[in-house]
């Protein structure tokens, strides 16, 4: 495998300016870090968001955050639309006091431009940190699917790393970002999670797997494990909480159970699902507005 070249530079932004990792800071901050991606050949960023008194504490868990396939962009002037959703969206919009470092990198677009979500997204519909209060949330997904439950299927919709164009590409410099958090920004390495939805929620997965190493626990929402993938989660005994919508067109919760049941007999001691069976694919809107899942992540360490 090819070792992917990773370069960080730090750059500035005038409403949300860097601190010092050792500076005075009380409110959160949202930072951009740049780096020079081998694989896209182009400098991108990603957010890092420094949690309400960064200062005040040694060492922070982390949090990897991986997006789903509607925020994908160029990693500059697209990169605000990863606020749309996930823990980004509840820390910084809706200011919520989440004890995390959390990265979020944003996925390239590569040939994923033309689907409809994505065709039609508008910026000025990306929610936005208000001086006072926090604006509404969305609603829930409107669906005409019935809950109908499921009997096990076999994935056969992906290979066994997920979706193609995804996260799996660029798994080098994700983890190099993991690394850059613990040693500039007081990351925690015993406490270092991953979280993602939808083909976040794939990378999620493969993360795991790739790395098991590296994650204290992983948390992927609405997207299923591959059966001949996962012995390394079970190997090293990666606490996994998925979740799955039982109205789901996307990602049919059938695909789940054969590798959630293979988990199961290679001895993974800690794995949860939950199937949220009134909600179709936008599970993660009620899984992050949530506190269980953040109080689940920080209750395991390496």
């Amino acid at each position: 495998m090819k070792v992917i070249g990773f370069i960080l530079l730090l750059i500035s932004i005038p409403a949300m300016a860097p601190a010092d990792a050792g500076g005075s800071q009380s409110g959160p901050q949202l930072l951009r870090e740049s780096y020079f991606s081998e694989i896209t050949g182009r400098e991108r960023d990603y957010y890092v968001y420094l949690p309400r008194d960064f200062s005040g504490q040694p060492r922070w868990p982390v949090m990897l955050y991986l997006h789903g396939e509607g925020e994908r962009g160029d990693g500059k002037s697209e990169l605000d639309y990863l606020l749309v959703h996930g823990p980004l969206y509840e820390a910084w919009i809706q200011k919520r006091d989440l004890p995390f470092v959390i990265i979020a990198p944003q996925l390239p677009m590569y040939d994923r431009g033309d689907v409809p979500y994505i065709a039609n997204r508008k910026a000025e519909a990306i929610p936005r940190r208000l001086p006072e209060g926090t604006p509404p949330r969305s609603p829930k997904f409107d669906t005409d699917e019935p809950m109908n439950g499921a009997s096990a299927r076999t994935p056969d919709e992906y290979g066994i790393e997920g979706p193609p164009s995804g996260w799996p590409l660029h798994h080098s410099e994700l983890i190099a970002m993991v690394d850059t958090a613990i040693a500039k920004y007081r990351g925690d390495r015993a406490r270092v999670y991953i979280s993602g939805l939808s083909d976040g929620g794939f990378g999620t997965w493969y993360m795991a797997a790739r790395y098991p190493e590296r994650f204290a626990a992983a948390n992927p929402i609405v997207a299923y494990p591959h059966p001949e993938f996962v012995a390394p989660i079970a190997e090293h005994q990666i606490p996994v909480w998925c979740f799955a919508g039982g109205r789901d067109p996307a990602v049919k919760v059938e695909y789940f159970y054969a590798g959630m049941n293979e988990l199961e007999r290679l001895g993974l001691q800690e794995l949860r699902f939950t199937v949220e069976e009134d909600m179709s694919h936008d599970v993660w809107s009620r899984v992050y507005a949530g506190q269980d899942i953040y109080d689940w992540l920080l209750s395991h360490s390496k």
